[in-house]
C-alpha cells in the first residue's frame, strides 16, 4: 500500500462471531484487567472486564486452548483457526441509576470504568450525565449509589482514576473541562476545579504512582497538564501543548521500571512518534510521606 509493506494479524479469538446474548450489543468503550486479592488469585483464572456505551459490563475468563486446530472450532465460532486463547463469558453487570433517584436519565451512556480496590466485585462507571455510578456483581451497594456535583449542568464524565496510595479517593474528568476529587463515602465532590482546561473536554485524568498528590490530565486540544496538590492547587505545575504532533495518549513509567525517584512520562502522538519526559525533582514536594500527603492537603481545604 503506497509502496509500504504491512503485515496483517488476525485475532486468536473474536466475540463478533458469538451469539449476542454472550457478548455486547453496543460499542465497547473500555477494557480492563480484573484485579484479585491473594486468596482469589490462587483460585481464579485470568479475567478481563469490558464496558459498552449502554452501561453493560461483561466479565470474561481468559483460557488457553489445549487442542488447537487450523480448521477452527465447530462449537465455539469465536475461536479463530489455530487460536490458542479463548474468552468465556463469566458474568454481566448493568450499571443503572438507583430506582429512588429522579428519573432524569432516560438514555444513559457510559465511557469509562474502574474496579474498586477494596471489593473486586464492585465497579465505578463514568456516564454522560455528569455522574459516576456504582455497579456490583453481588447486587448489594453501599451508600452512596452514585457520585455527582450538586446543581451542575450534566456533562460527559470521560475518565476516572483511583489514587494509588489511598483507594478511598478518586478523580473524574469531564467534557466541560472540570476535574472533581471524590471520597468513596461521599456522593458530592470534595474539590472541583471547574475550569481547569478553560472549558476544553478532558480525555484522560490519571493519578501518579510516585506521589499521592500528583495527577496528570490530557485534554482535547493536545495539552498535557501536571498537577501537584502539595505544591499548589490553583493551577497546574506544568502545561505543555503539542499542536503539531497531536497528543494521543500518555502513561507514567512505574518507579521500579523507571529507576528514578521522580516521574517519567511517556507521550504518544498521532504521527506515530513517542517522547519520554523526566519530571525534575525540584518541581515537586517530596518531603512528606506519600501515605499522608493527600490527607494533609485535604485537611487544609475542607
Amino acid at each position: 500500500l503506497n509502496n509500504k509493506h504491512f503485515v496483517g494479524r488476525l485475532p486468536t479469538y473474536s466475540t463478533s462471531s458469538i451469539q449476542v446474548a454472550e457478548s455486547h450489543n453496543s460499542k465497547i468503550t473500555s477494557i480492563q484487567a480484573i484485579r484479585f486479592d491473594q486468596e482469589q488469585l490462587q483460585m481464579s483464572s485470568y479475567q478481563i472486564a469490558s464496558l459498552d456505551e449502554h452501561g453493560v459490563i461483561v466479565i470474561w475468563v481468559v483460557l488457553p486452548v489445549l487442542d488447537t486446530s487450523f480448521s477452527g472450532s465447530q462449537t465455539d465460532l469465536g475461536l479463530r483457526p489455530g487460536g490458542k486463547i479463548k474468552l468465556v463469558k463469566s458474568a454481566s453487570i448493568n450499571a443503572n441509576f438507583p430506582q429512588n433517584s429522579p428519573d432524569l436519565f432516560p438514555e444513559l451512556r457510559t465511557y469509562a470504568f474502574q474496579q474498586s480496590y477494596s471489593d473486586s466485585n464492585l465497579y465505578y462507571v463514568a456516564t454522560d450525565k455528569g455522574a459516576v455510578l456504582k455497579a456490583s456483581r453481588t447486587q448489594s451497594l453501599s451508600h452512596p449509589n452514585y457520585y455527582a456535583e450538586e446543581n451542575a449542568v450534566p456533562s460527559i464524565v470521560g475518565s476516572i482514576d483511583f489514587n494509588k496510595f489511598n483507594w478511598k479517593y478518586f478523580l473524574s474528568g469531564s467534557s466541560d473541562g472540570s476535574i472533581s476529587l471524590y471520597a468513596v463515602g461521599r456522593s458530592t465532590p470534595l474539590v472541583v476545579w471547574d475550569r481547569s482546561t478553560r472549558g476544553r473536554p478532558i480525555r484522560s485524568v490519571r493519578w501518579s504512582h510516585y506521589s499521592s498528590t500528583i495527577f496528570y490530565v490530557m485534554d482535547s486540544a493536545n495539552k498535557f497538564y501536571l498537577w501537584d496538590l502539595s505544591v499548589r492547587d490553583s493551577t497546574p505545575l506544568v502545561i505543555e501543548t503539542y499542536d503539531q504532533k497531536g497528543l494521543l495518549s500518555f502513561t507514567e513509567l512505574l518507579p521500579s521500571a523507571a529507576g528514578q525517584s521522580s516521574p517519567v512520562i511517556i507521550l504518544g502522538f498521532k504521527d506515530g512518534s513517542i517522547a519520554a519526559h523526566h519530571v525534575k525533582e525540584e518541581a515537586m514536594n517530596n518531603k512528606v510521606d506519600n501515605v499522608t500527603k493527600l490527607q494533609g492537603y485535604l485537611s487544609l481545604v475542607l
